[in-house]
């Protein structure tokens, strides 16, 4: 009989259930080099293509969103003017919608913004900020669902208000509903099209306190669709990014502020060996009928 894991709400630690059965865990295994090569050939994608990501993010996330991308090599773009917003969307190379300071302004921008994402055939990434705090707001992200992201990334309270599920499987659930690839994060991160799942155990617990890391998790998402047109792939590579990334930084730092510089700096820096070296992630499958 497999061992099987969990993704609980409890701070994300994978725990034994009836829900998800290990296929593997590759930290030691030929998945994590695989993983790491594809992961390392994308970031030298972005270095050389400089792709241009539209943000439609929450001010307290546009700085630290575009450090981000700067960071692999992407460049950024964080209008929100209704006279100019289509004109960058269609020139850009991925757009990237988070829900957070939901105001008129913003809301008409996201409006438009993803439709001209659409009629241009571009990826999205939605990141919808505090659904599970405002039912207005749950409403409206669940409205965008219908223009079919290619990933829909947030925590726990998030995916499951926006799924309307509170059920353990609420991330492949919503996967199958919406065709988008699905990425619940947390203290362990989960990776679903509905059919494929990963977890991934990489990061830091001084993630949890810098402003704006999830914002610019989905960011960097972005980044990675634009130049991989696999969103499952694409996902993975982010996070195994910023997770080891973060790993590396906690070395070298005292603090959040400090976590935050070495955090870019350490993003800039990885290399193939130490994403095979520190990257963890479990392979599951559903099981059936849960």
């Amino acid at each position: 009989m497999k061992p099987s894991c969990q993704h609980q709400p409890n701070g994300g630690r994978v725990t034994m259930s009836s829900t998800l059965n290990i296929l593997s865990t590759n930290a030691k295994e030929s998945g994590i080099k695989q993983t790491a090569g594809q992961t390392m050939q994308s970031l030298r994608l972005l270095a050389h293509l400089g792709p241009r990501i539209q943000c439609i993010t929450n001010p307290v996330a546009m700085d630290f969103s575009a450090d981000i991308l700067l960071a692999v090599g992407a460049q950024t773009s964080m209008t929100m003017g209704m006279d100019e917003i289509a004109e960058f969307v269609t020139s850009a190379d991925c757009l990237s919608v988070n829900t957070g300071t939901l105001d008129s302004t913003r809301r008409a921008a996201i409006d438009t913004a993803v439709q001209t994402a659409i009629d241009f055939n571009k990826p999205w990434v939605l990141d919808p900020v505090s659904v599970h705090a405002s039912s207005t707001r749950r409403s409206y992200a669940q409205g965008l669902l219908e223009f079919r992201p290619s990933v829909i990334r947030g925590n726990y309270a998030e995916i499951h208000a926006l799924a309307n599920d509170e059920s353990a499987n609420a991330p492949q659930k919503l996967a199958r509903q919406t065709g988008a690839v699905v990425v619940q994060s947390g203290e362990t991160d989960l990776i679903t099209d509905g059919r494929r799942t990963l977890l991934m155990t990489n990061g830091s617990v001084l993630q949890t306190r810098v402003a704006a890391m999830g914002c610019a998790s989905s960011a960097l998402i972005g980044g990675f669709l634009a130049v991989n047109p696999d969103p499952f792939e694409a996902a993975v590579h982010a996070l195994l990014t910023i997770g080891v990334a973060a790993e590396e930084s906690v070395k070298l730092g005292t603090g959040p502020g400090s976590f935050k510089m070495h955090l870019l700096d350490c993003i800039y820096n990885l290399n193939e060996d130490l994403l095979v070296q520190r990257g963890r992630i479990v392979q599951c499958e559903e099981v059936a009928g849960s």
